[in-house]
């Protein structure tokens, strides 16, 4: 006590500067006492601090190696998967063994760093030593070519073994950072300990140096660690935004900013390491994907950069391009130049080259096209098939693929070979057929003429007659055969009587069933119309082929023939039926029912096969091809139907069959040779008419004018279209022109442009103008009715059409009864449709001319003995004479126009020639002069010369028969 008061009596008798120095001093000492304290104290809170940094930052980048090495592991195995080199397989064995080993090593220098952590790390080691074990056994089974066993252990162990390791390091990871986070708060708090220690120790000696110790703990020290805190709680968030404050510093606190930089840098470093990682593997693996499917196809992928001026450069392509181009790829990729040389084209095929990618440029539309390319002696077809994409430059980008489609080219040239072939050999079978079969239909007619015949004869040689005109139907049904095979078959739609077609089918079967003791009949269903618009040749031609069979395979019993309709419904629409229009739309089902010998399933299953019938036994008994039911099949699918059996072995057949037609309300005309062979005869109000019968051809004209004259009409004549336009034009009032007959092809004028200017004066628009030609093609007829012509005759001209066609527009009526849009006279069920229905636009010329011209014998009588009905003897004779001795010097004005190259003239001689030969019974050579008109129009020489040759032989062979049949009479 004494000495304390003395200190105090001492101190307080100090001086100013005294009690200053001595408060200094004792400030300096206290401050150095509690300077050392603190030092001492905060020294090892900065070893500890560093420590706990280098370590919890070390085992983070040591863990986050062993995740890569994991993750090397993991692609390694997949890459094995797809490698096919064993060699290659067995090294990835040693591969993994050593990231095993890196992988361990990692692991114990985390386990050094962090002992505490020890057992979790022992227990990742486990895993991983286990998870490398597995991907050994993929290697092994992989090695062994059992992709599916790598599979299998990929897939139940080895990625499940994966996810729990990973998981594992990820929960070591979280661990170190919870460690790390409790650790900066101890430390912390053990730094506020030693503040407040400090604090105490200095005691109120210490008040006057509080505020700068305040201001030094507080600003200096405990505020900075506090942020470094927050930012380390961040970090274990992965939140990299905020700026690591204190780093400027070299005291301890900057020492701690320092090692907390860098472990933040650490971490993301590890981050972006884990992303680009990710992001190589999906890289890599689209990459090999991009690679297999380019590889896969069996063309060559390109990418091919074009500016609007058509400079082109490749930006990618395939390794199959070298092949298909014959330039390496790398060549390829520098090829810069022109876009029509990129093919290595000729001159002559550039031009259409670059005019394809010019409009796809313009309107970037896909390319497609094929070119012929030529690699050394060798040549292929290259098809380019390309999207077009335009670019913010203007440039297009096209992304396409090359095929080679030169065998696809070759089978298609083997096609139309083979198909040229078949139409030939075709021709040639109609014509020989054809040729016995005119004289029997021939002769039938000139039987037929004879007045004086008896009934019972006539009947006989009318119902021959019918049984040709049949016969010539099933002619036609090995040409429909390969027609529909080729899809050339064209269907009719005009007017017909269902009672008229049924009548004909008794007429046609009542006596072979009589034969066998068969009952024959027909029953139509009430409420079935009588007139029809559809296709009578095509229904009544699958009818016959039905009841045929019906009879022909029937002992005992009956044939039943069953007809119905019904309206026509979406249902009802077969693959070739247009859909249901009008209410008028009906479906016929015709059915035909026996009592033979019936089917079973599995010869039903091949009835409808071409050239196949139920079994041998069959075809030896009965006999047939097989082919009718095939080809009724196809024309019921072309009527918009089907066709079937509902069968059973013993107990008969039902065949049916359905076809779309149409309700008409006005009747059908009788058809030409419907009435038998009897001479037709021209309606009596036609008697009287005058009409004006322009043709350039005089013998055209005569044969033309003695038919119509034979009619009872008046016939002016004029010899090319501006005649014809003067005539009608000086025609006085009291000469009044009730038709006119054109020819399309004249000199001055043709018919045409005659129509279209007679057409434009109002006085004649509608004056009936037929055209009267041997154009007979539908695009001739399409212009003839573009022109303003109102009808069409084609050469010859027979004389039912003849008077059919003049009554359709010259009867008060008659446009009415026969057809509102002057379609041709309707067909019957047993006739042939008109040649003008063929389309043969898929043959050559000289092939359509072949099949054309073998439809028709050389010489047909009935057309010459029809001319001789309307002439007299005289005059039919000298017309005769006129007309062997115009083919002569006509065909040799042909030769004189070949040699000379006149296309144009030839045209016109063939034309003439063709245009008169018909009305004398020389079908053969008419039908070629269409054919060698058209080679003539086309400048074909080579054709040209072959079908002048056919046409001499037809001409001489046709002319022989011809007076043969002069000298029989």
């Amino acid at each position: 006590m004494p000495s304390s008061r003395y200190v105090l009596r001492y101190f307080s008798h100090l001086p100013l500067t005294a009690k200053i120095v001595f408060l200094v001093g004792l400030m300096g000492v206290i401050s150095t006492a509690s300077m050392l304290y603190a030092t001492s104290k905060m020294r090892g809170i900065d070893q500890q601090y560093n420590a706990l940094i280098a370590r919890e930052a070390q085992s983070a980048l040591h863990i986050g190696d062993a995740a890569l090495l994991l993750s090397e592991s993991s692609r390694l195995v997949y890459a094995v998967l797809t490698e096919q080199d064993e060699a290659t397989m067995r090294a990835a064995l040693t591969r993994l063994a050593q990231l095993q080993a890196q992988f361990n090593q990692q692991i114990d220098t985390t386990e050094a760093l962090v002992p505490a952590n020890a057992a979790q790390l022992q227990s990742i080691r486990q895993r991983a030593t286990a998870a490398f074990a597995l991907a050994a056994r993929i290697v092994d089974a992989a090695s062994r070519w059992r992709g599916d066993r790598a599979l299998q252990i990929i897939h139940g162990e080895f990625e499940p073994a994966l996810r729990a390791l990973q998981q594992n390091m990820n929960q070591q990871r979280n661990d170190s950072v919870t460690q790390f986070q409790e650790s900066s708060v101890r430390l912390g708090q053990v730094t506020r300990d030693t503040i407040l220690t400090t604090a105490l120790a200095v005691g109120i000696g210490l008040a006057l140096v509080i505020a700068l110790s305040s201001w030094v703990a507080v600003f200096q020290i405990s505020r900075p660690i506090l942020r470094l805190t927050r930012h380390m709680e961040r970090l274990t968030d992965r939140e990299y935004d905020d700026t690591v404050t204190g780093t400027e510093r070299r005291d301890e606190v900057g020492t701690m900013a320092k090692a907390l930089q860098v472990f933040k840098e650490s971490m993301q470093r590890a981050d972006r390491l884990a992303i680009e990682v990710a992001a190589s593997a999906e890289a890599r693996r689209l990459s090999e994907q991009l690679v297999d499917l380019t590889g896969a196809i069996p063309g060559a992928v390109f990418q091919m950069h074009v500016r609007p001026d058509g400079w082109q450069r490749f930006l990618f392509v395939s390794d199959k391009a070298a092949e298909l181009q014959g330039r390496p790829v790398h060549e390829l990729l520098r090829l810069e130049g022109p876009v029509e040389q990129t093919y290595g084209l000729p001159p002559s095929g550039q031009d259409a080259l670059r005019e394809r990618f010019e409009h796809s440029l313009r309107t970037l539309q896909p390319l497609d096209f094929d070119v012929e390319v030529a690699h050394g002696d060798r040549k292929r077809w290259l098809k380019t098939l390309a999207t077009a994409r335009r670019l913010p430059d203007g440039a297009v980008l096209f992304n396409g693929v090359w095929l080679d489609v030169t065998e696809q080219k070759n089978q298609a040239r083997a096609l139309a070979q083979a198909a040229e072939e078949k139409a030939t050999f075709l021709a040639v079978m109609s014509h020989e057929i054809r040729t016995p079969l005119n004289a029997i239909l021939g002769l039938a007619q000139l039987a037929l003429k004879d007045e004086a015949l008896a009934p019972p004869q006539r009947e006989r040689m009318d119902q021959m007659y019918r049984a040709g005109r049949r016969l010539l139907g099933i002619v036609n049904d090995t040409l429909d055969f390969s027609k529909i095979d080729g899809g050339h078959l064209v269907l009719e739609t005009v007017p017909f009587e269902l009672p008229t077609l049924l009548a004909d089918l008794s007429e046609l079967f009542d006596d072979k069933a009589k034969a066998k003791g068969l009952r024959f009949r027909v029953e139509v269903a009430q409420g079935v119309p009588p007139h029809l618009l559809g296709d009578p040749h095509r229904i009544g031609q699958v009818l016959v082929n039905f009841v045929n069979n019906a009879i022909k395979f029937t002992e005992a019993g009956e044939v039943a023939v069953t007809v119905s309709v019904h309206a026509a419904t979406p249902a009802d629409d077969g693959p070739h039926a247009d859909g249901v229009g009008a209410q008028d739309d009906l479906v016929l089902h015709c059915a035909v029912r026996d009592t033979g010998i019936g089917l079973t399933a599995e010869q039903q299953s091949h009835l409808f096969q071409a050239f196949h019938q139920a079994d041998a036994t069959i075809t030896r008994r009965f006999g047939g091809t097989g082919l009718g039911l095939a080809i009724s099949r196809q024309l019921a699918l072309l009527m918009g139907g089907d066709a079937g059996v509902h069968s059973a072995p013993g107990a008969g057949s039902t065949f049916w069959f359905t076809a779309r037609v149409q309700r008409s309300a006005r009747p059908a005309l009788p058809a030409p040779g419907e009435r038998g062979a009897r001479a037709p005869s021209a309606p009596a109000a036609l008697a009287g008419l005058r009409v004006l019968l322009v043709d350039d051809n005089e013998l055209n004209r005569l044969v033309a004018a003695g038919l119509l004259e034979s009619g009872g009409l008046h016939v002016d004549t004029a010899s090319d279209g501006a005649e014809a336009l003067r005539r009608l034009d000086e025609a006085p009032d009291v000469t009044h022109y009730d038709a006119v007959l054109m020819d399309m092809q004249m000199p001055v004028m043709d018919g045409l442009t005659a129509t279209r200017a007679l057409r434009q004066d109002p006085r004649f628009a509608h004056l009936p103008v037929i055209a009267m030609t041997a154009n007979a093609a539908r695009q001739d007829i399409e212009r003839t009715r573009a022109a303003g012509m109102n009808d069409h005759l084609a050469k010859p001209v027979l004389e039912e059409r003849l008077w059919a066609t003049l009554a359709r527009w010259l009867v008060p009526g008659g446009h009415e009864v026969t057809s509102a849009s002057a379609a041709p006279a309707p067909a019957t069920a047993f006739t042939s449709p008109s040649a003008e229905a063929d389309d043969h636009h898929a043959l050559p010329a000289l092939v359509k001319g072949a099949t054309e011209a073998g439809a028709d014998a050389f010489f047909d009588q009935k057309a010459l003995e029809e001319l001789r009905s309307v002439f007299t003897t005289d005059r039919f004779d000298a017309l005769v004479t006129r007309f062997i001795l115009d083919c002569e010097q006509r065909m040799d004005r042909i030769h004189d126009a070949r040699r000379a190259e006149a296309w144009d003239r030839l045209r016109q001689e063939v034309h003439e020639l063709g245009g008169t030969v018909g009305s004398f019974g020389l079908q053969r050579l008419s039908g070629i002069t269409r054919a060698l008109e058209m080679a003539a129009d086309a400048k074909d020489g080579i054709q040209v010369d072959a079908l002048i040759r056919w046409s001499e032989e037809a001409m001489a062979l046709g002319l022989q028969e011809l007076k043969m049949a002069l000298s029989c009479v």
